[in-house]
């Protein structure tokens, strides 16, 4: 079988109009692909910037696949959280990348972007917090469904940053490149 071995970190976020932040985070695969080893979704901590609008998570990613086929090449979609002073928690941001396929390290900008919703969310959220929630992000980084997206009323939020090492094992002896 083939393997990819993705070790790196999710660094931090920026451009995101609150502070508090953290990620949530997690790995699709197609069904040719099996987790070996590691954890494919996870949380990061709440950080505070008190200087600039950059938040650092350094989170570490550290996941071994086998699988048959490229089919269902692995996707990363994450989520962005504000945690205000009563611990309360609001979502700020949804968004996917997929994983890079050339082995090396890569420097990765996931751009994120959140849900209009209507009037009385738009409202709700400038005035009181919470807004337009999707009652399953993870469908819109799945096989088809990214597409769904584009049906929604949304707005850019900030982007995610991350640093991906890719290594790839006997991809060779299936006929691709590496």
């Amino acid at each position: 079988m083939a393997e990819l071995h993705l070790l790196g970190q999710i660094v931090g976020g920026s451009g995101f109009p609150q502070r508090r932040l953290f990620c949530k985070w997690g790995l699709q695969a197609g069904a040719a692909w099996r987790p070996l080893s590691g954890l494919t979704s996870g949380q990061t901590h709440v950080d505070d910037p008190q200087a600039d609008d950059v938040t650092y998570w350094s989170h570490p990613i550290d996941v071994h696949y086998a699988t048959k086929g490229l089919q269902g090449w692995p996707r990363l979609h994450v989520q962005v959280w504000h945690q205000d002073s009563l611990g309360r928690c609001d979502v700020l941001g949804y968004g996917f990348c997929h994983v890079p396929s050339a082995p090396g390290l890569h420097s990765v900008r996931c751009a994120t972007w959140r849900p209009l919703g209507d009037w009385r969310d738009r409202l709700r959220r400038r005035w009181v917090g919470g807004g337009a929630r999707l009652a399953q992000p993870e469908e819109l980084a799945g096989g088809g469904g990214g597409s769904d997206r584009f049906r929604l009323r949304s707005e850019a939020a900030g982007s995610v940053h991350l640093q991906l090492g890719v290594v790839l094992r006997h991809f060779g002896r299936f006929g691709v490149r590496c």
